[in-house]
């Protein structure tokens, strides 16, 4: 499946969920639009973290911001934002998408924590 970079529309709604950039202190953190267009090239395309291309940062930088992201719930804020606004999903590709099994709950257990929408 071919990767296309996230458009203009897509990037407003996105970047006011994303956490602020820290205080000027070392190095200075990548573009986070190039971050996140990293986390969708590995996700988009199923290669490795080890994989994703240079232009989109380190491999080790990518993953921890998609990691932080994960953390902080900041998937679910945007996608309930794309749903709730009626963004056209048409330009959401979303013929390519999978799961991990942590988040299927067990037969008598717990919902993980992770399952925030609910029908």
């Amino acid at each position: 499946m071919a990767f296309r970079e996230i458009d203009g529309d897509l990037w407003e709604v996105i970047r006011k969920y994303l956490p602020p950039t820290k205080p000027h202190i070392g190095r200075p953190r990548r573009d986070p639009r190039g971050l996140i267009n990293g986390i969708l090239y590995v996700l988009t395309t199923g290669c490795t973290w080890r994989d994703v291309p240079e232009k989109y940062g380190t491999k080790s930088t990518v993953h921890r911001y998609h990691l932080e992201l994960c953390e902080k719930g900041v998937y679910q804020a945007i996608f309930l934002d794309l749903l709730q606004s009626g963004y056209e999903i048409r330009k959401v590709d979303l013929t390519h998408c999978s799961t991990d099994t942590k988040d299927i709950a067990a037969k008598k257990g717990d919902q993980p924590a992770m399952m925030a929408i609910r029908r």
